[in-house]
């Protein structure tokens, strides 16, 4: 939304975005331009997409649907972390669990 140049007016239900766009509004939709939009949302796609990888990278996996909970840690407001893992743990790790029991 923000490479699309919205200000958070908080007025995307109401059908009056101020930059047009979450609006149906003729008038309201002059202030978004698609061309130079477009562009915008292409480099922050681009970004998001270098930025992933760079934290797959860090985890020690190739690719984004390689990262596991595992992966992830939760910190708490005493400072203590704790695995994403423990906290959530996979259902279908419980399953294979139950099934060699």
């Amino acid at each position: 939304m923000f490479s699309l140049g919205c200000i958070q007016a908080l007025r995307c239900h109401k059908n009056t975005c101020p930059t047009g766009i979450t609006t149906h509004n003729r008038w309201l939709e002059r202030g978004l331009d698609p061309k130079n939009k477009a562009v915008r949302v292409y480099h922050y796609v681009k970004n998001i997409e270098r930025e992933v990888g760079v934290i797959c990278h860090s985890c020690g996996v190739r690719e984004p649907r390689e990262l596991k909970r595992r992966h992830a840690r939760i910190v708490s407001e005493h400072g203590t972390s704790v695995s994403l893992a423990d906290v959530y743990p996979d259902k279908q790790e419980g399953i294979k669990l139950k099934q060699t029991d």
